[in-house]
């Protein structure tokens, strides 16, 4: 398939391969299309009775139509086109399959290439960026230099979206294009400690940004770009970029194309770019295989298909960390607390499975781990192994003691941390990572007092050091960690959580980290 940087598709007979020319695209049959081909005002011929009648049962029915050479088109006889499609006569079919026409019609390709460089040029008279990058010099000399094109485009705001997007790295502070002695004009970019650059000496990551945001912001200045009919094509942005710079990169574009609205296809084998685009609501991922013989493409709906398409990329668990974090926490009645609450803070922006993993330690086995570097501490089992980005909660186990009862001993006091809790402490911090031991007694304790009343059913009275399973109020439960804590987060409401113990503040220090995790 050929597309012209123009207005339209242009059709061809044969695909790079020499096999017969094709595309499959599923579509739902839409009302105008049906009163195109089904007129209420006729009846009879080869359709039964009214035609409208007929017709409109077709109604959102789906159908994947072929589209062969010159862009003639059919509903194809596979199984995901719907049977009453194909029982309709062929010659409507046809023109239904027609008036539906092709999803991207009209729509004006803007591409940049995987192959792309910025070099010296002579002045020209064109004025136009190609995908691999061929007449950059060129516009943002005329620009710069041209008294028909607005040159703050290029020394303001061109300037500023390349500082915003690399941030942290370096810091630019002019643009220019001069000409050599030959007539040849090169771009030049300037940083107060080295003074200008050119960039044709540059590294390849710096054109590829270039390219791209000139892309961007200069054409739409020099040809009337409507924006909703646009499709930006990027081919593999990862090419040379380190991930930090390729995630504000993506970042940036996506940005873009929420204000100006206009489709943005990236083509990418980086694990960064896959993994950016499943934490994003307004994305979808198309895994392209290619078996051989011919090239299939799907939608990658689930764990399931993301694996698949790590797998084909032969990416591996040990290449990539595929949690961008892991909150540790004794067991699962935890978990429940810990993903509500997180949650709650956050509007939902933070999700498990997307921006953070639990996994559990079991209280009795936490003599047996530590926090130190990977190769540290042989005798225990690192935590900092399976995942450099770590939150550990720990249960305080602080109480109050119990006197002598029937049949039982008296219960010492204990309101003091363990030596195993202060030293992963120690441990955990040391290197960056974060240690959240209860102010109270246990997970269970920061459940909110009056969520504790509707729970029982009545007042109940218990304080930070209660062991809140165990409370008679509670007895309906049958001490089951796991029903409470359901039946607790249930009943839980953000505001419930202010000013009772160190809840919220431990749970905005928790969240910040989480967020850390997700922005490097």
């Amino acid at each position: 398939m050929c597309i012209s940087r123009g207005e339209k598709y242009v059709g061809a007979d044969h695909d790079v391969s020499g096999r017969p020319f094709s595309v499959l695209i599923e579509r739902e049959v839409t009302e105008p299309a049906l009163r195109r081909i089904f007129q209420e005002s006729t009846s009879g011929g080869s359709l039964p009775g009214n035609h409208w009648h007929y017709g409109k049962r077709l109604l959102s029915k789906r159908g994947v139509i072929w589209y062969g050479p010159d862009w003639k088109a059919d509903f194809a006889e596979i199984p995901r086109t719907d049977r009453d499609l194909i029982a309709v006569p062929s010659n409507f079919r046809q023109n239904l399959a027609q008036t539906l026409g092709f999803p991207f019609e009209n729509i004006r390709l803007v591409q940049v290439a995987a192959e792309r460089d910025v070099r010296p040029e002579p002045r020209a008279g064109e004025r136009t960026i190609s995908p691999n990058g061929v007449g950059l010099t060129n516009l943002v000399r005329a620009f710069i230099n041209s008294d028909d094109l607005p040159r703050n485009e290029v020394e303001i705001e061109l300037l500023r979206e390349l500082n915003e997007i690399y941030l942290g790295d370096c810091l630019f502070t002019a643009i220019t294009c001069r000409e050599n002695k030959g007539g040849v004009w090169e771009i030049f970019l300037r940083e107060d400690s080295k003074g200008d650059i050119r960039l044709s000496q540059s590294g390849s990551s710096l054109k590829s940004i270039f390219i791209i945001l000139a892309t961007l912001r200069l054409l739409p200045k020099i040809d009337n770009v409507d924006w909703s009919k646009v499709l930006l094509s990027l081919e593999e942005p990862e090419n040379n970029l380190h991930p930090a710079l390729l995630r504000r990169l993506l970042n940036f574009l996506a940005r873009q194309r929420e204000e100006r609205k206009f489709s943005l296809i990236i083509s990418t084998h980086s694990p960064i770019g896959i993994d950016w685009s499943t934490k994003r609501s307004d994305t979808q991922i198309i895994h392209i295989k290619h078996d051989g013989v011919s090239a299939s493409a799907r939608v990658a709906i689930g764990y399931g298909n993301g694996r698949e398409i790590l797998d084909d990329l032969d990416i591996r668990a040990s290449d990539i960390l595929q949690a961008n974090g892991v909150v540790w926490v004794e067991g699962p009645s935890d978990r429940i607390y810990i993903n509500k609450w997180i949650a709650l803070n956050t509007g939902d922006r933070l999700k498990e499975g997307v921006h953070y993993s639990v996994m559990f330690y079991g209280g009795k086995l936490l003599s047996h781990l530590h926090g130190l570097a990977p190769g540290e501490g042989d005798k225990l089992i690192s935590l900092l192994a399976l995942n450099r980005n770590a939150a550990l909660l720990i249960d305080s186990d602080r109480h109050r003691g119990k006197p002598a009862s029937e049949g039982k001993k008296a219960r010492k006091p204990r309101m003091h941390l363990n030596h195993t809790k202060l030293r992963l402490k120690q441990e955990f911090e040391a290197l960056g990572g974060y240690v959240w031991i209860t102010e109270g007694r246990e997970v269970e304790n920061y459940i909110p007092p009056k969520v504790l009343d509707k729970l029982a059913g009545e007042a109940v009275k218990a304080d930070s050091y209660d062991d809140i399973v165990a409370l008679p109020e509670l007895k309906s439960f049958g001490g089951d960690k796991i029903a409470i804590a359901h039946s607790a987060v249930a009943q839980l409401e953000a505001g419930d959580m202010s000013g009772h113990l160190d809840l919220t503040a431990r749970l905005d220090q928790l969240c910040e980290a989480i967020a850390l995790w997700n922005s490097k």
